[in-house]
């Protein structure tokens, strides 16, 4: 039976107290001085519904800590246990210290394991080590500190007040139900801006690839400027004068890939909104134009073809009218 703190309005991170267990039964490995069982592969990776303890990410930086032919440095390791971490405080509503800050604690934490577990056979038992091993041990289970040091000033809600409250104390609090739904929405809000960031990215590399081949057609139709006070002979049979380039002033409103013209145009030529985007942004931009004042992004191009091909349906459909001799039958067989 699970007792369960009453929810705040306005709250994203109910807390649960779950009921008292009995201790955690481990698999039957070796057991290390300062440290407890070896680690393994599953120490790798922290898991769990409340915030990190020392000994969870002790464990998971030595998971990580690049053995004799290991890839991963002490600030690569100490980054990737970071980054682990983070999502249980965000889902707690409670803010970090800096990254900076972070990684320095949790190198001190490694270093201090180290000095324990230095210490030689004939010394463990003495009177003064027991107090050392015994202070690891409650470093070790209590939770690991990566919050500032005015964070009640930084909290408004009093639930995750409460939560911090018990994570300083006795650890029974934990993440609520409705925390999973959160995690999937900021999942789903990564996962948006980072498609969002792909298409943009493509975009411009299509653009790019547009203006190159607008400068290279420019360049190939430049021609040498004739001197005006000069007089060219003519031969026969040919104009006396030869075709002067010349260009129009042009005004291009905002919304552009709104306009229904330009709709139907660009869906006919079977070009996707990404490139009707990038080619109106290339016409703009070599014309000498601001190409800010438009609205020229990928989003705009499909938003405006998804409404114009429908008012154009739409009307097709009420214009349409059935022949008079049209007549249906339904045969049952």
């Amino acid at each position: 039976m699970h007792c369960t703190t009453q929810p705040t309005p306005g709250s994203s991170s109910p807390k649960m107290l779950p009921s008292p267990t009995g201790p955690c039964q481990t698999s039957s490995r070796s057991l290390v001085f300062g440290l407890g069982p070896s680690i393994t592969s599953e120490d790798g990776i922290i898991t769990g519904a409340k915030l990190p303890t020392g000994r969870q990410i002790l464990r998971c930086m030595l998971a990580k800590k690049p053995g004799g032919n290991g890839v991963l440095s002490q600030f690569e390791a100490t980054k990737g246990v970071l980054e682990q971490v983070r999502p249980f405080y965000k889902r707690a509503n409670i803010p970090m210290v800096s990254d900076k800050h972070a990684c320095h604690k949790m190198v001190d934490l490694v270093n201090a394991n180290n000095k324990l577990r230095k210490i030689s056979q004939a010394k463990r038992s003495s009177e003064t080590t027991a107090k050392q091993l015994e202070k690891m041990e409650c470093r070790l289970d209590a939770t690991f500190p990566l919050w500032p040091p005015n964070v009640e000033k930084l909290i408004d809600n009093p639930e995750d007040l409460a939560f911090l409250a018990s994570m300083k104390t006795d650890r029974v609090a934990t993440f609520g139900v409705l925390d999973k739904k959160l995690q999937l929405k900021v999942k789903r809000r990564e996962e948006r801006q980072a498609a969002a960031a792909a298409r943009q990215s493509r975009c411009e590399k299509e653009l790019e690839e547009i203006t190159a081949m607008s400068s290279l057609v420019s360049e190939s139709d430049e021609e040498p400027e004739e001197d005006t006070n000069t007089v060219c002979p003519t031969s026969e049979g040919e104009p006396s004068h030869k075709r002067k380039k010349t260009g129009t002033n042009v005004f291009i409103p905002h919304d552009i890939l709104s306009r229904p013209s330009v709709v139907s145009l660009a869906t006919r030529l079977k070009m996707s909104p990404t490139q009707q985007a990038a080619f109106t942004h290339g016409l703009v931009a070599e014309s000498g134009s601001e190409c800010t004042y438009l609205s020229t992004s990928y989003a705009t191009a499909d938003r405006a073809r998804r409404q114009v091909l429908e008012t154009i349906s739409e009307e097709r459909h009420k214009q349409w009218t059935p022949p008079p001799s049209c007549t249906l039958h339904w045969d049952s067989k």
